[in-house]
């Protein structure tokens, strides 16, 4: 508890509840420079009876969505530190001797709502650094920001409880950057038009 008062990064938020202290719920921002910017993405966290000999079992509220390739639509949030997804050396894996609740926000927010989330893809990795990566990434890009402006729209209509006026606050900040953000996709998207024929 007191690594999460004291520990939390800019842009997550977390809340408990005093009548079920192995619940926590989660609101992380999207953080600048990736294609979920300003975004909202909700969490909820349920501690187990052992914890933290096993790592906290953690449900993404999608809204139906899946807009990043390690959040599902049904909930489930794929990284190696929860045990959801195969990591390649034990330094991905949970420890209980050093593994924490807010090492597992802080890998959501900096490695899954990543900049380039294509390559988070199984097996697409192996195309970091090349042209065919690239271009692939860049359009990726696209699709997941179109999803993520649908998302705002959806997370504005249904507020996770108790965020609400904290999503309202954050969305009525932004709005100038989302508006941006919309137009320069718009401007890109004229610009790899094709001429109409004459």
């Amino acid at each position: 508890w007191r690594l999460l008062q004291h520990g939390l990064p800019k842009g997550i938020y977390v809340v408990g509840y005093s009548e079920r202290i192995d619940l926590l719920r989660a609101l992380i921002i999207g953080p600048p420079g990736t294609p979920y910017q300003d975004a909202v993405f909700v969490f909820d966290l349920q501690l187990p009876p052992d914890f933290p000999q096993q790592p906290p079992a953690v449900h993404y509220i999608s809204h139906g969505e899946r807009i990043n390739p390690n959040l599902y639509e049904n909930g489930k949030v794929c990284l190696s530190l929860l045990g959801t997804w195969t990591g390649r050396q034990s330094c991905e894996l949970w420890n209980p001797d050093n593994s924490t609740v807010l090492q597992v926000l802080v890998s959501i927010q900096a490695l899954v709502l990543c900049e380039q989330p294509y390559y988070n893809e199984a097996g697409y990795d192996k195309q970091l650094g090349t042209s065919e990566g690239a271009h692939h990434a860049r359009r990726y890009n696209e699709g997941a920001l179109l999803l993520t402006l649908k998302s705002m729209i959806t997370t504005l209509a249904h507020a996770s409880n108790p965020f609400e006026l904290l999503i309202q606050t954050h969305f009525r900040a932004a709005r100038r950057r989302i508006v941006s953000r919309c137009r320069q996709l718009l401007e890109l998207k004229a610009l790899a038009a094709p001429a109409p024929a004459q």
